[in-house]
């Protein structure tokens, strides 16, 4: 929502204001507050405008340059006092970020940074609400510009109405959460039943091929009397109409699967309506389209496990390269233990020059930097031993979410957006794994969820990648410098960097997934070299201080399937080259990692 800034009378700031001009340590109270970012918000209304960059729009805004100017024309002409009053009107919320509340004005700052002043009329409000003097206090998560719930100070109705809305806003997600959750519990139970049906059929054809032959060949040669050939051939009866049960079974719970793919739409609107048309079908019973040749050779196909790949990549040509145990620190000098988090130098040997093959810090963000990509990670892990714990307590309490990692920076050279991915991958083959039906199942599963996704199990290196930007939870795009603080709670999606159909800034984040786990649908995007993207992912399945699954009704352990090898958070292109790749190691695989 756009915020215009109506010009209110010429009110020269009073004596108090004024005398607030000669001391650099001093603070402002809120009614000098108010005086100054009146008369700031008139002065800067030739340079208040709606601004472009790219695609993406900033509303109602002035450049950071501009206020400075300001503050040094007609506050102090020594700039870290101006600065530090432009500060203070950050901190009572009379003026923020178009995009991070928290940032602030710098000395020296020579980016291009977009600010917007409170409405004016909020600001003569405030001025009759607040007639005590009182210091300023840093304003967390409210401020006056916030839109229609305005006041941010002494407003009490707005503070418990934004608080119901965040309620009913968090109760909205969870609702979400678990519906999918649940669609994707009724997803692995059907491949589970096809799986079951399809070992059946293949029974039904042994057994019946093997009563073929003795009635064919044995019987004439053994001499059996009529009564015996009477039982095998009641045996094949039964045999053959259990077995066409089966089939019919087979076809019927196909038919009224929903492909992923038929639900990938260009129109939100009619995505909900094709769902609700779709479940309208799902209770009439589906026409035996299948001939019984193709369901009982998928069938036999099914059962006997084939091949868990998915979509080979271009990208598994070449050979997967990962540090191992033996080139970690000594356990005792972990930081974090019994977690370890490092760089996979093999990879990219100076991709964090800050602290090289040692640990990287947890809980607090760190630069990086490789041939395709340049910027920040944070990793958080809920219940370690984090560098920043309050920072972490703020970011996990009250939510399901037990890892988070983020990523900001800029691409070094311009790609698709459908050749950049993320996910695992292994330079030696698993151990210990489920039988090839639970694997097939969730290899399926998986394939419907993300229709881009790689997987490949079963191999001596084993891999599992899907879309960067269609798995992460939070993409963003922004011009430098108005780029949000990735140890922010709470990031905010905004793909209208990205142009076409994401635009207008409407398009919601079930559906950037959609788009951009589809190649096909997300082709015509890139990755420019301008600007700066954020990627946020966050789960609460895999639990790195026990390094388990939680699947919710049992935990499974992950250190005895790795074979010594650690989980990863790397991004990298289909050609093979990294962006980035960092290593969680736990203290159990170090055992297997010796070996």
């Amino acid at each position: 929502m756009a915020i215009s800034i109506s010009t209110p009378p010429s009110t020269p700031v009073d004596d108090e204001s004024q005398h607030t001009q000669t001391s650099s340590s001093s603070l402002l109270n809120f009614r000098q507050a108010i005086s100054l970012a009146r008369k700031m918000c008139n002065d800067l209304r030739p340079h208040t405008k709606d601004r472009k960059w790219g695609f993406k729009s900033y509303s109602s805004c002035f450049k950071a340059t501009h206020a400075v100017s300001w503050a040094l024309e007609n506050i102090n002409t020594e700039e870290s006092v101006a600065v530090n009053r432009l500060n203070q009107l950050v901190d009572y919320g009379l003026l923020a970020h178009v995009v991070d509340p928290s940032k602030k004005f710098r000395v020296g700052e020579t980016r291009r940074l977009y600010f917007r002043m409170a409405h004016a009329d909020i600001l003569d409000k405030e001025m009759e609400q607040h007639e005590t003097d009182f210091r300023p206090c840093p304003v967390k998560g409210t401020h006056l510009i916030a839109g229609t719930f305005g006041s941010a100070i002494g407003g009490g109705d707005s503070d418990s109405i934004q608080q119901q809305l965040k309620n009913v806003d968090h109760i909205l997600r969870q609702t979400v959460q678990e519906l999918d959750d649940t669609r994707g519990q009724f997803e692995l139970l059907n491949q589970q039943v096809l799986g079951l049906i399809s070992q059946q059929i293949s029974t039904f054809v042994m057994i019946f091929l093997m009563h073929i032959y003795i009635i064919i060949l044995l019987v004439p040669s053994a001499g059996m009397s009529w009564f015996s050939v009477l039982g095998l051939a009641v045996t094949l009866i039964m045999s053959t109409r259990y077995g066409c049960r089966c089939i019919s079974l087979w076809s019927d719970i196909e038919s009224r699967t929903i492909p992923m793919e038929e639900l990938v739409t260009d129109d939100e609107s009619s995505f909900a309506e094709g769902i609700i048309v779709r479940n309208a079908k799902f209770f009439d019973r589906a026409p035996t389209t299948r001939s019984m040749a193709s369901v009982i050779s998928k069938s036999i196909r099914s059962a006997t496990g084939g091949k868990l790949v998915r979509k080979s990549s271009s990208m598994r040509e070449k050979t997967i390269v990962s540090r191992e145990a033996y080139s970690l620190p000594d356990v005792e000098t972990w930081p974090h233990r019994p977690l370890l988090i490092c760089a996979n130098t093999p990879v990219s040997p100076n991709l964090a020059p800050d602290y090289g093959a040692g640990p990287i810090p947890m809980g607090i963000p760190f630069k990086f930097s490789s041939d395709l990509f340049e910027g920040t990670c944070l990793i958080r892990l809920k219940g370690s031993k984090s560098d920043d714990p309050d920072g972490d307590q703020k970011y996990f309490s009250g939510r399901k979410r037990i890892f988070q990692s983020v990523v900001q920076g800029c691409f070094k050279e311009e790609v698709p957006v459908s050749d950049v991915m993320t996910g695992h991958e292994f330079p030696r083959p698993l151990k210990n794994l489920p039988h090839t039906f639970i694997l097939k199942t969730a290899t399926s599963f998986i394939g419907k969820v993300t229709p881009g996704a790689n997987i490949c199990v079963h191999s001596d290196q084993p891999f599992v990648e899907v879309s960067l930007c269609g798995s992460s939870q939070v993409v963003r795009g922004d011009e430098p410098g108005n780029e949000p603080d990735i140890r922010q709670c709470d990031i905010q999606e905004d793909c209208s960097v990205f142009g076409g159909r994401f635009s207008k800034g409407d398009v919601s984040t079930s559906r950037r997934k959609r788009l951009f786990s589809n190649p096909a649908k997300c082709k015509d995007y890139t990755f420019d070299t301008e600007t700066v993207y954020t990627f946020e992912f966050y789960q609460n399945i895999f639990d790195a201080q026990s390094y388990s699954l939680d699947l919710g009704f049992a935990k499974i352990g992950c250190s005895k399937v790795l074979n010594g090898q650690p989980i990863q958070w790397l991004g990298k292109m289909r050609d093979g080259r990294y962006l980035w790749s960092f290593q969680i190691w736990h203290e159990k695989l170090l055992a297997k990692g010796d070996k």
